[in-house]
């Protein structure tokens, strides 16, 4: 009984945090109110719920006479104008506006090819800005060859049970979800735009890629390092659940901050990178304050110019962070000193004090 309210637990955790991470699960209906202070489109006030549009929802405009400039940078499922809407809609020249079209995978063709048509929704093979999804259509495997398609999102349902072997470098414009099944990149280099989240059932084989995620950063499934390296290129951005990586990298040269989920534990395997430059401190904290957050670099740390908080190294040797900040609470941290720690010096010490040794004759 109690191990069943533990998993019961542990799986409502795992979806809060999930919502925390992407806002809306679903692709929501937004709706043009243009209420708010200004006419912008980035402007939340303007928009039912008070919520400007995301990746993959539907926009409308209906019954109402106001003015929008779209200023957004989004890949929308849907855009659409009733007869009630009577205002104007302007694209700013900086915005970019992408309606995506949902390919499905399927799995019909005579191969496994994403190149081939017949193996698609529509019969049509993804183009640069579709919306690419694998649910319990198919969970046949699938050989990722296409080169230069860009999708606006890649989701994989929990539904999907198959391997997705990248024949390619692949860029996805928006966010990158595996709740199901196995994203191989085969030594394929990823880059995401938006956040990465592996959830609970979903799998991702890093090999020895080099993944660069512009998003927040989520693992509550199972992400498999290899000799990868994982660049955090975004700013301002979260790293939730655990992860072990094999590299770890986020270089700024402006002011930034890396937050992580309190409790949270990153192991690096191989090479911790964290680097801000002369007053351009990269800041590293919890996303509680007052709360941990658990780092366990097993093996070169590289920290310089970061300013830290509340951060615990698991690790029996000390960080040393160079010309940084002390932002209070830092365990196993020694700023601008030595990486040596207390455990060796106790047993030099216990090593040389007489009373610990008896001579016999």
């Amino acid at each position: 009984m109690q191990s069943h309210i533990k998993k019961i637990n542990f799986l409502l955790m795992c979806l809060i945090l999930t919502l925390l991470l992407c806002g809306r699960v679903n692709a929501a209906t937004v709706t043009w109110t243009g209420i708010g202070a200004d006419s912008y489109a980035s402007t939340s006030a303007n928009w039912s719920g008070n919520v400007a549009p995301q990746d993959g929802d539907n926009v409308v405009f209906d019954s109402t006479n106001l003015y929008c400039a779209w200023d957004l940078n989004v890949t929308l499922a849907s855009i659409s104008k009733t007869s009630g809407y009577t205002g104007e809609i302007t694209k700013q020249s900086s915005a970019t506006l992408i309606i995506a079209k949902v390919r499905t995978w399927t799995g019909l063709g005579s191969d496994n090819k994403a190149s081939t048509s017949a193996n698609w929704s529509g019969s049509q093979v993804p183009q640069s800005g579709d919306k690419v999804i694998f649910n319990d259509t198919s969970s046949d495997n699938v050989s990722w060859d296409l080169l230069g398609t860009v999708p606006a999102l890649l989701t994989v349902t929990s539904g999907y049970s198959g391997v997705i072997t990248l024949g390619n470098v692949i860029r996805v414009a928006g966010n990158l979800t595996v709740s199901g099944g196995t994203l191989n990149l085969n030594d394929k280099n990823l880059d995401v735009d938006g956040y990465l989240l592996i959830s609970a059932g979903g799998t991702i084989n890093a090999t020895s890629s080099t993944i660069t995620v512009k998003g927040d950063w989520g693992n509550f499934g199972t992400f498999i390092p290899g000799t990868s390296t994982v660049v955090l290129a975004g700013t301002n951005r979260i790293i939730y659940g655990d992860t072990t990586f094999y590299n770890l990298v986020k270089i700024v040269t402006t002011a930034d901050t890396l937050y992580f989920k309190a409790g949270s534990t990153q192991t690096i395997i191989n090479n911790l990178t964290l680097e801000g430059t002369v007053g351009n401190l990269l800041s590293l904290r919890s996303t509680e304050p007052g709360s941990y957050w658990y780092i366990n670099p097993l093996g070169t740390s590289n920290l310089s110019f970061v300013s830290i908080s509340y951060m615990y190294n698991l690790s029996f040797v000390n960080i040393v962070p160079l010309n940084s900040e002390d932002a209070g609470n830092n365990e196993n941290t020694n700023f601008g000193g030595s990486e040596c720690v207390c455990i060796e010096d106790e047993r030099i010490l216990a090593w040389r004090l007489a009373e610990n040794w008896r001579v016999t004759c």
